[in-house]
């Protein structure tokens, strides 16, 4: 039986297929008034949307989600303490997230920075890594900077390191087992949600050599986690959804087939049709590949979006009355090489007198999480902040969990990741429209890959695409 809800699985979308077959690569001629719908309201959607408006493209943003913002979600305390369950941080380079802010009458704060970080090594509290750690870094950065960003599969050795798993390379490099596990935990899970072993040593050189090599990715104060945005960058989305016309946007309304023809394209949604000229999907490439495309998308193009899984992580806040960690002189920030926890951050904001720490858990220690009952991953997690900041730690106003692999329109964090040997044979697909259809995302940025900065960089370049044509 029919389904009157559902209107665009009725559609006979074959009519135009032997008239459109491959001939989607039409030119058309780009005036003002080309409509362009733009699937999904996050920061590369919105990016995308506000630099087509102002160049005079009637834009449509179709939205899943009953909110803007994509994976950004912030949650405020009853005493007005921001939460930031999502993405959060920017910091130097970031230039187009600055100016966002700027431009959107926003401020930024300072991470906390009060104490000396916390390395738990094989059991033991250090302050630094061993000298191995720091010249696996400097051949990483050596190597990364080898690579062309826009096209990585062509360096000289990019077969090579596309088929060199990046856990099994840490573990020849590294000189032992415990640097090569806090390596491998740090870098593929603590930049891309997965683990080592589920990851090549070309994908990690191409998100370092996105963002300028390891200190950039991994500092706080100078690097990618320095700044964080007053109200939370969901406040930065808000006022760039407002800054487009009236009856651009509309939520709650997921795209599920686009269509299209030498003469335009289609987007179907739930309840209706959406015609225009070109169509962004700004959607990490494993939300993308749900949708339905008539003609299907050449092959290389579905092979790619099978092969860029998103990654895995669970963020936790635990609340405490005060940052209790700085009068003994910790910072709250920690990384170790075993446990549940891979890193935590003191999240505490200079407006509020409550302590935040902050854990992140990735790959198979967030799956092991997931396992537990409520109360066993509460006392794995509170134990592990334990471990860092003292027992203290076990007894929180509130612990704070999100998982955005369980939310229906993200299904997984920070961003997706190609899987081993893809690169060198998917790799060219990533950002190439097809006909009508062109990609945004952060997963398609060339700089700053993975982060808030890449999703706008993203969304500006697609942009750019569909005027051109």
């Amino acid at each position: 039986m029919r389904d009157p809800t559902l209107p665009w699985r009725d559609q006979p979308f074959d009519r135009h297929r032997e008239s459109c077959a491959g001939r989607l690569r039409v030119s058309r001629a780009v005036t003002d008034g080309i409509r362009v719908i733009v699937v999904g309201a996050g920061f590369s959607g919105l990016a995308a949307a506000l630099a087509l408006t102002r160049a005079g493209a009637h834009v449509r943003v179709l939205e899943a989600r009953d909110r803007v913002g994509g994976r950004v979600l912030t949650r405020w305390l009853p005493d007005g303490t921001q939460l930031d369950l999502g993405a959060q941080w920017i910091g130097p380079t970031q230039d187009r997230m600055y100016a966002l802010v700027a431009e959107h009458r926003l401020a930024t704060f300072p991470s906390a920075a009060v104490g000396a970080p916390t390395l738990l090594w094989a059991g033991q509290r250090r302050t630094e890594p061993p000298a191995q750690a720091g010249r696996v870094f400097r051949l990483l950065d050596e190597y990364a900077a080898r690579l062309d960003p826009a096209a990585p599969w062509q360096a000289p050795e990019a077969t090579q390191w596309d088929r060199t798993i990046l856990g099994g390379w840490l573990r020849a490099t590294a000189g032992d087992g415990d640097t090569a596990d806090y390596l491998g935990r740090l870098l593929a899970g603590g930049l891309l949600a997965t683990g080592a072993d589920e990851l090549s040593l070309l994908h990690l050189l191409f998100y370092l050599r996105s963002a300028g090599g390891t200190g950039p990715l991994l500092g706080m104060a100078g690097g990618a986690q320095q700044d964080r945005i007053v109200g939370g960058p969901p406040a930065l989305a808000e006022r760039m959804a407002a800054a487009l016309p009236p009856g651009t946007l509309t939520l709650a309304t997921p795209v599920r087939a686009i269509a299209q023809t030498i003469d335009g394209v289609t987007a179907w949604t739930n309840t209706g049709r959406v015609d225009g000229d070109a169509v962004v999907v700004a959607l990490a490439p494993a939300l993308a590949s749900r949708i339905r495309y008539d003609p299907p998308l050449p092959a290389l193009r579905d092979g790619l979006t099978q092969r860029m899984p998103m990654g895995s992580a669970l963020k936790v806040h635990a609340v405490y009355p005060e940052p209790f960690w700085r009068a003994d002189g910790l910072s709250g920030v920690a990384t170790s090489s075993a446990g549940p926890l891979t890193e935590t951050v003191d999240n505490s904001t200079p407006t509020s007198p409550l302590g935040v720490l902050t854990g992140f858990s990735y790959s198979s220690n967030a799956a092991a999480l997931r396992e537990m009952s409520s109360e066993q991953r509460r006392r794995c997690l509170l134990d592990a902040f334990a471990t860092v900041v003292g027992p203290r730690a076990g007894d929180p106003m509130e612990l704070v969990e999100y998982d955005w692999s369980a939310e229906e329109w993200t299904r997984g964090c920070f961003s997706g990741a190609l899987t081993p040997g893809t690169w060198s044979t998917y790799g060219p697909q990533l950002r190439a429209p097809v006909g009508r259809v062109h990609w945004a995302g952060t997963e398609t940025a060339t700089r700053w890959t993975g982060y808030l900065e890449g999703a706008v960089r993203a969304g500006e370049r697609a942009a750019a695409e569909v005027l051109a044509v």
